[in-house]
């Protein structure tokens, strides 16, 4: 039987097209876990700057140290994360890395430009900076829910802070707010990427 380009073609878009499937499949199961991780961070982290502001400062620090290890076990040593072991995702791999280093780098020289400031706008500034990555990550990389996830949990951070703006006594639970509308958003949204591309 021979084969002709056309049908040649069309079974290599086929092929491409379940390829694209299966590296989505796995993907999305890798970015779950990962938005998991951080979404319960948020959420613990911003309840003890809440209850116990004296030691927000740790509890931050050691957050993020928990965040940006299982980061780095989902993103690269997980068997998800290694059954997409090309060289171009290794290349989009390093690019985000080096994208959220050099965001954070700026982000240090914008707060110390901006000083002083009150923790509530601390708080905000940052949920907002790391939702501006996600939006941006979502339009370059095509990865829409990224890009909606961001939208909204900007627009629940923003909110919050608008209403503590004109209704002062909101202020004092801003943190969790935060904490339960940021953080609840993106454990929700891993949840709900891990069990549907399981």
């Amino acid at each position: 039987m021979e084969v002709t380009r056309k049908q040649a073609e069309e079974t290599l878009q086929e092929v491409d097209a379940v390829a694209q499937g299966v590296r989505g499949h796995v993907a999305y199961g890798v970015v779950g876990p990962i938005l998991m991780v951080w979404g319960a961070v948020w959420m613990a982290c911003f309840a003890v700057v809440h209850f116990a502001p004296r030691i927000s400062g740790w509890a931050w620090l050691v957050g993020n140290a928990l965040g940006i290890a299982g980061s780095l076990y989902f993103g690269r040593f997980h068997p998800r994360a290694r059954a997409v072991r090309s060289e171009s995702a290794r290349r989009v791999g390093w690019r985000v890395f080096w994208f959220w280093l050099f965001l954070f780098v700026y982000a240090d020289i914008w707060l110390a430009v901006l000083w002083p400031w009150r923790g509530e706008q601390l708080g905000v500034f940052l949920v907002t900076l790391v939702m501006f990555a996600y939006v941006v990550m979502g339009l370059w990389l095509e990865v829409r829910f990224l890009l909606w996830l961001g939208l909204l949990v900007t627009a629940l951070a923003g909110g919050g802070y608008a209403l503590s703006l004109v209704a002062p006594a909101v202020l004092g639970v801003l943190d969790l707010w935060l904490g339960a509308a940021g953080g609840g958003a993106l454990l929700a949204s891993g949840a709900y990427l891990a069990l549907r591309w399981r």
